[in-house]
């Protein structure tokens, strides 16, 4: 199989929490202040985490593949 259509395992923010020893709130919390690195499909939906960057949160790191990036931020503008 080829490295770029390989798909790593992703966790939800249960088992992340189950993994590391944490209340799954904290989770949701470093989550949403882009200290741990997950992803969402659309705003508000689930979350989903990479094995590694729950390794790298854990470790005081920034994941391997996020390292050198800014979080992103996203501004609603009123009319």
């Amino acid at each position: 199989m080829n490295a770029k259509t390989h798909l790593s395992a992703r966790l939800t923010p249960d088992q992340a929490a189950a993994l590391a020893g944490r209340a799954t709130i904290t989770i949701y919390r470093a989550l949403e202040a882009g200290l741990l690195h997950g992803t969402q499909q659309t705003t508000r939906g689930r979350w989903s985490i990479r094995p590694e960057c729950l390794d790298a949160w854990l470790d005081g790191d920034k994941c391997t593949h996020k390292a050198g990036t800014q979080k992103i931020v996203h501004l609603k503008i009123a009319n």
